[in-house]
C-alpha cells in the first residue's frame, strides 16, 4: 500500500464510516456503474450521492449470520492455507479519484507481499445458480463480486487478492485474483465519469424498470398539498398506459383466481400438490385467538383470525 494519495481511515463507529462511504464510488457501489449489481443502479447511486443519503439496509438473518461468521470463515481459511492474517478495520480512500473500499482481512505472505482477503458465506444453491465452477479448479464469482475485489486492490494498491467463499456452511471455494491494472483503470475512468455526471447536475436515464421502486418510495415520496399538475400530451399517455396496465392487473387476478380456485376443487382437501411443472403448498395456516383487552372483558377476544388456507406455487428447475 504505497500510494501516496490513498487515505485511511479507522472505522471507530458506524456512523462516521457511512459519512466517509458517501464521499466515494466504494467496492460494493461500482458494478452498477456497469449495470452488474444486484443491489442499486447506476440512477439510484447517483441520486443517492448528489443528495449525500445515507443508505441503512435493514439487517436480515442472512446478513446477521454472514457477519457471525466472517471470522470464523477467515480464520479457518487462515489455518488450512497457512496464511498470516489481520483484520482490516479501516476505510481507505484516494481522494483524487474518490474510489473508496472497506476491507475484511490482510493476508501478509513473505514471497508474494501484502494481499487482500475477501470472504463470502455463499448458500449452496446460490454458488451451483449464480457462480461458474468447472470442478477443476478454475472458479469465477458472479461479476459484481470479480469487480469489487478489482476495486478493492485499485483503492489498497496491493498486486493480489484472495476471494474466500464457504458453501453451503461446509466446503471452501478459494479464488486468487491478481490486480488488472486495465480493469483498474476503466473502474477509474467509469468512476471520474460519473462524479463528473454529480457535480453537473446530469443525472443518467432511468430505468423504469429497475428505478420504479427508488423513484416511487424514495425520491419521490413527498406531495405538496393543494399543488395541482396539469397532465400535458405525453403524460395523458402515461396515464392511460397506466389505467390499461391496472385493468389487466385486474382482469388477471380474477383469472389466477379462477385457476386457483378449479386446482383446488380438483385435489379437494390436499395440503400438497405435485406436478411436472412444479409443487402447489396448500395446508392451513394457524390461526389466532385475538387479543385479550380489559380486565371486565375477561376471556373476551378482540379480532381474532381464523386459520385460512395458504396456496403457493414452487417451480421446478426449468420448467415453463
Amino acid at each position: 500500500m504505497s500510494n501516496p494519495n490513498i487515505v485511511t481511515i479507522p472505522v471507530t463507529d458506524e456512523e462516521s464510516w457511512l459519512q466517509n462511504r458517501l464521499l466515494d464510488v466504494t467496492s460494493t457501489e461500482v458494478s452498477a456503474l456497469y449495470d452488474l449489481s444486484p443491489y442499486t443502479t447506476e440512477y439510484e447511486l447517483y441520486h443517492t450521492k448528489k443528495n449525500k443519503e445515507i443508505v441503512r439496509l435493514e439487517e436480515n438473518e442472512r446478513m446477521t449470520w454472514g457477519k457471525r461468521l466472517e471470522g470464523s470463515i477467515a480464520n479457518g481459511a487462515a489455518e488450512s492455507m497457512g496464511w498470516n492474517i489481520s483484520k482490516m478495520d479501516v476505510y481507505i480512500r484516494n481522494p483524487e479519484t474518490r474510489l473508496g473500499s472497506s476491507f475484511d482481512y490482510q493476508i501478509d505472505s513473505k514471497s508474494d507481499g501484502v494481499g487482500i482477503l475477501e470472504v463470502k458465506n455463499v448458500d449452496g444453491s446460490v454458488y451451483r445458480r449464480n457462480w461458474n465452477d468447472d470442478g477443476a479448479g478454475n472458479i469465477e464469482a458472479p461479476q459484481h463480486i470479480e469487480l469489487q475485489i478489482q476495486h478493492q486492490m485499485e483503492v489498497a494498491d496491493v498486486s493480489w487478492c484472495a476471494l474466500v467463499a464457504l458453501v453451503g456452511g461446509n466446503t471452501q471455494k478459494v479464488i486468487y485474483r491478481n490486480r488488472d491494472r486495465e480493469i483498474g483503470s476503466d473502474l477509474t475512468n467509469k468512476v471520474k465519469a460519473f462524479w463528473a455526471r454529480v457535480d453537473a447536475g446530469t443525472p443518467p436515464s432511468a430505468d423504469y424498470a429497475k428505478d420504479a421502486e427508488f423513484i416511487i418510495k424514495t425520491l419521490r415520496n413527498h406531495a405538496e398539498a393543494g399543488l395541482v399538475a396539469q397532465a400535458d400530451h405525453d403524460l395523458e399517455e402515461l396515464i392511460r398506459s397506466y389505467a390499461h396496465a391496472s385493468q389487466e392487473a385486474s382482469d388477471m387476478g380474477k383469472i389466477k383466481d379462477a385457476y386457483k380456485a378449479q386446482i383446488l376443487e380438483r385435489t379437494g382437501e390436499a395440503s400438497k400438490i405435485l406436478s411436472s411443472i412444479g409443487s402447489i403448498s396448500c395446508g392451513m395456516s394457524k390461526g389466532s385467538q385475538g387479543t385479550l383487552i380489559t380486565e371486565d372483558m375477561v376471556g373476551t377476544y378482540l379480532n381474532p383470525r381464523k386459520g385460512y388456507r395458504m396456496f403457493r406455487l414452487t417451480k421446478n428447475k426449468g420448467s415453463n
